[in-house]
């Protein structure tokens, strides 16, 4: 009886040591992340509700983590013998899983702050290039202090489950009398019961599930509850999965007719259902196409200040006298997924990349361009090989890709290679070198300097108090330099800029379920060529529609066969954009959000302050976004999985 008490004892011990780390993790999160529940009503109310929450996620991992070792330790126990080789056995197990789930958990952390999102089974694809991906991780100062609390939390947490082991080991052997066994089997039963209905999590009809912690109208606080190794494991098992989610509520022919009718198509080809035949009237334009993807530049990042200065004046001076789309978003929150919409037209499948080994391939703006004579090339400051771009891209109408092989490898501050102002004085004298040879040229230039680790040059040291707004100090110098030195080149007078942002980034309080400033990007379109200039935009556009825009300002003829539309001929009303597992889909007053782990729908008024779900208040508003959404979603998976997208 003693060794069933003390086999209790032990598992016990460890199971709440285990949920105690969560909580001391999940404390940190909230810590690092106050400025999202600032201005909330009733905190104490809400943190005890998600310390509640938080106790059904966290038990639900040590349950698991449990199950294992008190099905060997009891039924040993009933024989009232434990082998040293069984508590061994089970430390090993204890300590493995929890330190997975703990690094799971602090890594989280920083993953959060930058996404607002926790770390997701997405994450595993950077993986794949892991000398680069180490090297980003490691270069990251800040990343130390979670470095080091993970290896305390596994030191710390590992001698306390040996010590419990060595406490068991000590408990002395009585026979169990028969009488015993009357209290020991329900005991045993009841135990086995308590462990499985935590493996459950619930008492409810339905096992846990992440939209169990959504419980306010703070975005953050529904987020606090999950246990970041239970969302992990969930979104692993959802990953593959969120696609088709998406095509269960609309099927391919149902989402074709939809889309059809959104962008005006009445006849077309059955093999390629979105299809328009462009036909413009008067000569085309040989004009350079030259499009800088800058880095996690969001819209905010155009409002920061310091001291009562704007750290951005030549990018906001530039806008004014520009073509400048204020209501402008990016497909999704990585750059594999800016790269090919703003140049194929085609919008980032939640956490599918979009750049693989297996590659699709599309026709889009380098295509069309490639076809009338420009020479494409590609800039970017690191590796090409990262995010498979080298192979996709060569595949894909490039003709060059300059990279940190091209450059000195002196002139390289991190694993991102060199800094931005380098490539783009760098691109200048390519540019230069290609327009000699009088064939027009479309340049994309990606830059990276505002991706963390942030090497910042000493001179913007104190143009700001933050290393995230010296950054973008610092990216609104490079841009104004590229823009004057191009000024003085011959090929200037001749040529369309167009400066966007690759996606987004997290910036400030957010309200909603999904992030809006890690979406919500600038676009400027500028040339010497155009006469109407500046003109400010409002209507709704995204990263898809660049390709048929700019076909339309060279006045070319084509085939679009992309989901976007020429912005400066017609008009959306709404927008739609996703992230990893969220799909988003924004107009005038509204903002729709479907929430990909827990399928659940999501409609803000953006005029108020509040930020409660009105999606059954407004039913046939949910249901004209949504549908909007998902069937240009669906009809992208459709064209893309069928090879209809040449």
């Amino acid at each position: 009886m003693k060794k069933f008490i003390a086999v209790l004892r032990y598992l016990l011990s460890i199971h709440f040591l285990g949920i105690g780390f969560f909580m001391v993790f999940r404390l940190i999160l909230c810590l690092t992340n106050t400025n999202h529940i600032t201005d909330i009503e009733n905190k104490g109310n809400l943190f005890f509700k998600v310390f509640l929450i938080s106790l059904q996620f966290d038990n639900f991992i040590a349950s698991y983590i449990t199950v294992f070792p008190l099905l060997l330790l009891t039924v040993f126990s009933l024989f009232n013998k434990i082998h040293k080789s069984a508590i061994t056995v089970c430390n090993i197990l204890f300590i493995v899983s929890y330190s997975l789930a703990f690094t799971i958990s602090v890594a989280d952390i920083p993953y959060f702050s930058y996404f607002f999102n926790h770390l997701g089974a997405s994450a595993l694809d950077w993986f794949q290039f892991g000398r680069t991906t180490a090297g980003l991780i490691f270069q990251e100062k800040a990343n130390y202090a979670y470095f080091i609390l993970i290896l305390i939390s596994v030191i710390l947490f590992s001698v306390a489950v040996v010590s419990f082991g060595k406490k068991l080991l000590q408990v002395k052997t009585v026979n169990i009398r028969q009488q015993n066994y009357k209290i020991l089997i329900p005991a045993l039963i009841l135990s086995y019961s308590i462990c499985f209905t935590g493996m459950r999590g619930s008492f409810q009809r339905y096992p846990l599930r992440v939209g169990y912690a959504y419980f306010s109208n703070n975005s953050f606080i529904n987020q606090l509850g999950i246990n970041p190794a239970f969302y992990f494991l969930k979104s692993y098992s959802a990953s593959k999965q969120q696609q088709n989610n998406v095509n269960d509520l609309l099927t391919a022919d149902e989402a074709i007719r939809l889309v059809q009718k959104e962008l005006g198509i009445i006849h077309c080809d059955e093999n390629y259902p979105v299809n328009r035949q462009i036909e413009t009237a008067g000569k085309a334009k040989k004009a350079n196409v030259v499009i800088i993807l800058l880095e996690s530049m969001s819209v905010n990042c155009l409002q920061y200040e310091y001291k009562g200065k704007n750290l951005t004046p030549f990018i906001n001076e530039l806008i004014s006298k520009s073509y400048y789309f204020e209501n402008f978003y990016s497909s999704g929150v990585h750059t594999n997924n800016g790269i090919v919409s703003t140049l194929y037209g085609f919008p980032a499948l939640f956490n599918k990349p979009m750049m693989e080994t297996n590659i699709t391939y599309y026709t889009g703006l380098p295509y069309y361009l490639h076809q009338q004579g420009y020479r494409n090339l590609f800039f970017v400051t690191s590796n090409p090989n990262y995010d498979h771009m080298n192979s996709f891209l060569s595949n894909n109408h490039f003709d060059r890709i300059y990279s940190l092989y091209d450059y000195p490898r002196e002139k390289a501050v991190n694993n991102f290679g060199v800094q931005d102002d380098f490539m783009l004085e760098y691109g200048i004298r390519k540019l230069t070198e290609t327009s000699k040879n009088d064939k027009p040229f479309l340049a994309i230039f990606l830059t990276a300097s505002n991706h963390t680790p942030l090497v910042i040059p000493k001179q913007f040291k104190n143009h700001a108090d933050t290393d995230a707004k010296q950054m973008i100090a610092f990216v609104d110098h490079n841009i104004k330099n590229f823009m004057e030195s191009a000024s003085k080149e011959q090929w200037y007078q001749n040529t369309i800029f167009v400066i966007l942002g690759d996606h987004g980034s997290i910036i400030g309080q957010q309200k909603y379920d999904m992030s809006l400033s890690h979406n919500h990007i600038p676009c400027i379109i500028f040339s010497p060529l155009i006469n109407d200039m500046p003109k400010r935009f409002q209507q709704y556009g995204g990263q898809i529609d660049v390709f048929p825009t700019i076909m339309g300002l060279l006045n070319q003829s084509y085939t679009n066969n992309s989901m976007g539309i020429d912005l400066l001929r017609e008009n959306r009303s709404r927008m739609f954009f996703a992230s990893d597992n969220r799909l988003g889909c924004i107009c005038k007053d509204y903002f729709y959000v479907r929430n990909l782990i827990n399928n659940s729908d999501f409609l803000y008024d953006l005029h108020s302050e509040q930020t409660e779900n009105l999606n059954k208040n407004f039913p046939d508003i949910t249901d004209d976004l949504k549908n909007y959404a998902i069937s240009m979603m669906v009809t992208a998976d459709y064209l893309i999985k069928n090879n209809k997208t040449r």
